[in-house]
């Protein structure tokens, strides 16, 4: 699958085929105002939509926890690859969030509005945001875009690019 946002602003490939998953996945799948949360084993997701919204998180790693939420229109989605991550992601008023954790230890955060879109993606240790205060990424890997704030940011170990704020 490939996500592409914008006029090619981040081309995203093979979000399932990134990282390595063991364990059966667990899908919180919902739309227009239901929610749902599975938990098995240390794994887990919840996936929570208002009217006229979609949210869709998944936790592949079997120790990992994935979070979607949308609310007016919005489409939230979430993937977690690995153990001890997080994806988070949330969308309202049209807006379009992705949140990915490739790696141990990584920490996604993507909050979309007002029809924009937003893309986290975090791999081991890193922290990945994109959402209203821009985008922020931090640790050994990390990529982040938002479109309504214009910001991205992507780097590993020592070498980071970022948008000016």
């Amino acid at each position: 699958m490939a996500v592409f946002i914008g006029a090619g602003a981040l081309a995203v490939a093979g979000f399932a085929g990134m990282g390595t998953a063991s364990a059966d996945p667990i899908i919180c799948q919902v739309s227009n105002g239901h929610n749902v949360i599975h938990v098995d084993g240390n794994g887990g997701c919840g996936a929570n939509a208002g009217p006229g919204s979609t949210a869709r998180a998944e936790d592949r790693s079997g120790g990992g926890t994935a979070v979607a939420s949308s609310n007016t229109g919005g489409n939230a989605n979430a993937l977690n690859l690995q153990p001890g991550a997080a994806a988070l992601s949330g969308a309202i008023t049209g807006g379009t969030g992705y949140a990915v954790t490739t790696g141990p230890g990584g920490m996604s955060v993507a909050q979309a509005r007002a029809g924009g879109t937003s893309v986290a993606i975090a791999g081991w240790g890193g922290t990945a945001y994109s959402g209203p205060y821009g985008a922020q990424c931090t640790g050994s890997f990390a990529a982040a875009v938002d479109t309504n704030t214009g910001q991205g940011c992507i780097g590993a170990g020592g070498i980071w690019l970022s948008t000016p704020r």
